[in-house]
């Protein structure tokens, strides 16, 4: 699985299966041959103020002083959501939603001038993330549908959660865990012997 981007990488394979994802657009003026974009729309040309819908990276390609469209934001990120995450966000399938609900989200915040999709995505991460440490703990990754319970993010952290879980207990177990020192602690070490071998007295 690829590293994943918290922020706009161009070599990133998951941030460019972000960018095309369709989100609702409208136009902002008459484009002329551009028909073909909308498939429900029988002219060759699009009106102005038309909706449809076009992949993320058609709308952030745009000229800034020029632009053909204007993003709107979906309806997973809407007021009426908001109300259902705030009730028990734990409860919602955001991968059901949108595989790609936080990376996504993050993309639309520069189209809300409200900032409610930011404080959304906060609250949402903010109260899942304790559901999904608990599940890491107590559950495994064996017994629960991550495809649909979790997005992209969120299955990482998962997965890795119960990785390092089960590590921790067979520590505890004392099964064959080679807990490795950190570079800062080796460095230090390093720094506190003299040159012939023996610990420098500390000051």
């Amino acid at each position: 699985m690829n590293i994943p981007s918290y922020t706009p990488n161009y070599y990133s394979l998951d941030d460019i299966t972000v960018t095309q994802e369709r989100v609702p657009c409208r136009t902002l003026q008459d484009l002329y041959m551009m028909g073909f974009l909308d498939p429900s729309e029988k002219s060759s040309n699009l009106p102005n103020n038309h909706e449809l819908e076009l992949p993320l990276w058609v709308v952030l390609q745009q000229e800034e002083r020029n632009p053909h469209f204007d993003a709107l934001i979906p309806d997973i990120y809407s007021a009426a959501y908001k109300e259902i995450y705030k009730a028990d966000a734990n409860y919602v399938e955001l991968g059901a939603l949108n595989k790609f609900y936080y990376e996504l989200g993050i993309y639309m915040t520069r189209f809300d001038t409200s900032n409610g999709v930011s404080e959304m995505l906060h609250s949402t991460a903010q109260e899942r993330i304790k559901g999904l440490k608990d599940l890491c703990q107590n559950v495994g990754n064996e017994s629960v549908n991550i495809t649909s319970k979790f997005e992209f993010i969120e299955r990482m952290l998962f997965n890795e959660g119960c990785k390092t879980n089960k590590l921790f207990d067979d520590w505890l177990q004392e099964k064959q865990v080679h807990i490795k020192s950190t570079e800062i602690a080796i460095n230090i070490r390093k720094r506190k012997r003299s040159p012939d071998g023996e610990p420098e007295e500390e000051q």
